[in-house]
């Protein structure tokens, strides 16, 4: 075989390669940003590629596998660089970012400890919260989140950014 069949050959693993390290560089620079973007709310806990911060004043909820909870909500988009503000069943939220209210958005949410029923950001997010604290905020980088797929008004490759309440324990 000569030279050139031997680069046929080859250059489809050299180009998955290329993609490859193109790949870890965008995910480098998102988890940077999205690091950054946590730390302005607070000290960061970082655990399984997801970011924690815990609101001062919090106290801890005790919950366990099966439990269900019920939540206040809001989910931002980091787009461009700022966070667009995309949903809520907080009031004040909604009123102050000016979302649509839907019928869908004003109870509190329900969650079931354990079920992996949302994307696995949320779901490995909530359990950071574990009996330590009732209120705080995840940063989940796209992979975790709707990865290379849009979802509504959320672009692909998005990291996302929830704020969470637990209210009570049904």
């Amino acid at each position: 075989m000569n030279a050139k069949g031997v680069l046929l050959l080859f250059l489809p693993f050299l180009l998955l390669g290329c993609n490859s390290l193109h790949e870890l560089e965008l995910e480098a620079r998102e988890h940077d940003s999205l690091k950054a973007r946590m730390q302005r709310l607070g000290e960061p806990l970082e655990e399984d590629q997801l970011f924690f911060v815990p609101e001062t004043g919090a106290g801890a909820f005790p919950f366990e596998k099966g439990d269900v909870l019920l939540l206040r909500y809001t989910l931002y988009a980091l787009v461009s660089g700022r966070e667009l503000a995309l949903e809520s069943n907080e009031s004040s939220v909604i009123e102050e970012q000016k979302l649509h209210p839907s019928a869908t958005q004003y109870p509190l949410q329900t969650y079931v400890v354990g079920k992996d029923e949302w994307i696995k950001g949320i779901n490995r997010g909530l359990l950071l919260f574990g009996s330590r604290y009732s209120k705080g905020w995840i940063g989940i980088p796209s992979k975790l989140g709707y990865g290379t797929s849009p979802f509504g008004r959320i672009p692909s490759n998005t990291s996302l950014l929830f704020h969470f309440e637990i209210v009570s324990k049904q």
